[in-house]
């Protein structure tokens, strides 16, 4: 009897020659060593025995696991014995055989491997040939279905401790991945989308994303999967939602969520081995995921069109709703901020936009924003280049003033009720506030929370001073009043009232007085036309009486009125002194309108004209022709400019016409042929009076700039209460800070100074 030693070292050599052995034994060839060998090297029956069972049993089960071609029915595997490879297999994996059979079983898979390279080759030419994406469904279908035959025993190795299931999906994965044509990319990606189309049935996306899922490509094209998804949120996004501002869309697009991509995401999610708590830990964050990119896909596109949306507004306010829904989640503050203030710089804020649309656009922003972020940020960010482009108009205030005496404008639309101005800056946190909000934590620096001021504030607060508003103020009403031709002045009383409302009844003391003397005017009109009618005589003359010391500045003009209009004046004037001894009437005859009715010999025309037109139709009834020049001596020796607008008045309505040499005729009878008369125009002065206050007071200021000059040298940027009181210092300064700014907001216009971080300081040349 042999050594344990012997024995062990006999059985060692045994197990490795039989290893070695049925690795490389091909299936059905004779043993290479018979029964009798067996015996001459293991003189132990029992091992000859034990050996040649483990040879039939390798036999009968490879057999049974060798791969094969299922859609060849020539290569259809032979009959086998359930139960007789089942007592085999255990056999082998009992007897440690695991790791060589599947060693052996992969082996041959590598061989079959063209089987799955031909149904790749052949379905990819199909789809690139025809674009029929089910070319693509059928390819994974038919490798599927080779895997799983190949695949069908694998699971007994799971039970001896060798996960065989897990090593061939490996294998064959790899092998998968690796011989994928460039192109295998894009065909999968178009097989998911078209698992979106409504045209695809449920039963259809099952059987995708199950073979999908099944060959291993979930996991490796889960970024594909997520760039389909995302497209087809985009896309939805943009059919339904672009340009739509009128309805809310937000609740649409989730309802759509819930309706349709919810059961998708759970075709292509869920699988039959998950259980149900594994299936909603899964879909929570998916869902979650996907439904903020839709959240984002919204938020981009209203963020694109955020200037037209303001432009809409109010009709876009449910467009305005989604988007502050959108950005609570997304945060695309800074986004909204960079869109909209592309868009204004590029769209608003230039030379060809006028400036009333420039102040709607503005107010209309304002409005809009307060929706998005009630405390202001987006607005101190998006507003600040719009303000200091307004305050570079020399119109701007003329337009804000207009609007405030307009009722139906639309820069007071919307407000209930009129409040005086108000500061549009919180300088300090009000504790007491059970509203207060902390600043947001993407506002610029220099933000400080507005207040929930109304739309005419905050225009006035586009200027330092209120004191231009003012004076813009008085030359408005001047010039309506002046203008109008009834005796009623209802409607500039209301709004005198109104703005006392705004701006406080000190600042417009000038303006009742104003109004004082259309009244008196009134007044002594009616005393003079009394006393003239006592007398059996007429006078049809209505004028009035201005204190020139509280009226903005009227432009002079040298015009002296010629026959008849300047009869009439002189016997005004005669009346007024009867009537009043210790004052004297000055006629302004550049200002007015003179209603005339002129006589000729085939027509009467009855036009309401400016002084200067009626002078010049008046000569003409003196002389049929004259000439440029001695109409200009006659008329005071008014400039050759504003006389040829007056003669292309009268050319206009037919009644002169143009000669050689600068001569004009009078046409008592009219030309054959000749244009239809126009409409004529109103009379209005010849020119305006708006700004002339803001001039005259800008050069009484002109004589500290010396004085600022110096101070803004000596030091880099001074704020304007500093200044102001260091002119104080200066002899014979007596001007209120308001007129400092106004003055200071003048220069800035010129470009010799800047206004900068609540500073102004000198703008250096070259």
């Amino acid at each position: 009897m042999k050594s344990p030693s012997a024995n062990t070292l006999h059985s060692k050599k045994v197990w490795e020659g039989l290893y070695k052995y049925l690795l490389n034994k091909p299936i059905g060839v004779p043993h290479p060593f018979d029964a009798a060998t067996k015996l001459e090297d293991n003189p132990d029956p029992q091992s000859s025995v034990y050996f040649e069972s483990c040879l039939n049993s390798w036999d009968y089960v490879c057999a049974a696991m060798q791969p094969r071609n299922i859609f060849d029915p020539s290569d259809a595997a032979p009959q086998i014995d359930e139960e007789k490879l089942s007592s085999s297999l255990k056999e082998l994996l009992y007897k440690r055989l695991a790791w060589p059979l599947l060693d052996w079983f992969l082996h041959e898979v590598r061989k079959k491997q063209y089987l799955i390279e031909e149904e790749i080759d052949s379905h990819m030419s199909s789809w690139e040939a025809t674009g029929d994406i089910d070319s693509v469904a059928t390819m994974l279908s038919r490798v599927l279905q080779l895997w799983e035959a190949w695949a069908k025993h694998t699971p007994w190795f799971n039970r001896y401790h060798v996960d065989g299931v897990l090593t061939f999906r490996r294998h064959c994965m790899v092998h998968l991945n690796a011989y994928a044509p460039l192109n295998f990319r894009d065909a999968l990606r178009q097989l998911i989308v078209s698992t979106l189309s409504p045209d695809s049935s449920e039963e259809r996306n099952q059987k995708i994303f199950h073979d999908i899922g099944s060959l291993g490509l979930i996991a490796d094209q889960e970024h594909l999967i997520t760039g389909v998804v995302k497209g087809h949120i985009a896309n939805r996004v943009q059919e339904t939602c672009a340009g739509a501002w009128n309805e809310p869309k937000w609740t649409e697009l989730k309802q759509w969520f819930d309706e349709t991509l919810q059961p998708w995401l759970n075709i292509a999610y869920i699988r039959d081995w998950m259980a149900p708590p594994d299936v909603q830990a899964m879909l929570e964050p998916v869902a979650a995921k996907y439904q903020w990119h839709m959240c984002e896909a919204m938020c981009s596109l209203r963020i694109s069109e955020i200037f037209d949306i303001i432009v809409d507004y109010p009709e876009s306010s449910p467009a305005l709703l989604d988007l502050r829904e959108c950005l609570f989640q997304t945060g695309q503050r800074r986004e909204v901020v960079e869109s909209l203030r592309s868009s204004t710089k590029k769209r608003l804020l230039h030379p060809g936009a006028d400036t009333k649309d420039i102040i709607t656009q503005y107010i209309s922003t304002i409005r809009c924003l307060r929706i998005l972020d009630p405390q202001g940020s987006l607005l101190f960010s998006v507003a600040d280049p719009i303000r200091k482009y307004l305050r570079a108009r020399p119109d701007t205030i003329r337009t804000i003033v207009q609007s405030l005496v307009d009722p139906n404008s639309e820069f007071v639309a919307g407000e209930d009720e009129v409040k005086p101005l108000q500061d549009t800056q919180w300088m300090h946190d009000d504790y007491a506030d059970f509203s207060w909000m902390p600043e947001p934590a993407d506002a610029e620096p220099e933000f400080r929370t507005t207040r929930a001021t109304d739309i005419i504030s905050t225009l006035v607060s586009i200027y330092d001073s209120r004191d231009l508003f003012v004076k813009e103020l008085q030359v408005l009403l001047a010039k309506r009043l002046l203008e109008a031709r009834n005796e009623d002045h209802e409607a500039e009383v209301r709004n005198l009232e109104i703005l006392k409302l705004r701006f406080g009844d000190a600042p417009l003391q000038v303006c009742d007085v104003m109004m004082k003397d259309i009244t008196d005017s009134r007044r002594s009109n009616q005393q003079i036309q009394t006393a003239v009618n006592a007398d059996g005589d007429q006078l049809p003359v209505q004028t009035t009486i201005i204190s020139r010391l509280f009226w903005p500045p009227i432009p002079s003009s040298s015009l002296v009125m010629p026959g008849q209009l300047r009869k009439l004046q002189e016997s005004y004037a005669r009346r007024f002194n009867t009537h009043k001894p210790d004052r004297k009437v000055r006629f302004m005859s550049n200002v007015g309108t003179v209603s005339l009715n002129i006589e000729l010999s085939d027509r009467t025309l009855d036009l309401d004209v400016t002084p200067l037109q009626a002078a010049v139709i008046e000569l003409f009834s003196a002389k049929d022709i004259w000439f440029t020049d001695d109409l200009a001596k006659e008329l005071g020796g008014i400039d050759i400019p504003t006389l040829d607008k007056a003669l292309e008045f009268w050319i206009d309505q037919g009644v002169l016409k143009s000669l050689p040499d600068r001569q004009y005729q009078l046409l008592e009878v009219a030309e054959e042929g000749a244009q239809a008369p126009r409409l004529p125009k109103p009379a209005v002065p010849e020119e305006p009076m708006v700004n002339e206050a803001e001039k005259a007071e800008a050069e009484k200021m002109r004589v500290f700039w010396q004085f600022i000059q110096g101070m803004l040298t000596n030091f880099p940027s001074l704020p304007l209460d500093r200044i102001h009181a260091m002119l104080r210092l200066a002899p014979n300064y007596d001007r209120t800070k308001e007129q400092l700014a106004a003055f200071m907001e003048d220069l800035k216009r010129e470009g010799v100074v800047d206004f900068r971080d609540g500073s102004w300081r000198l703008i250096k040349r070259g």
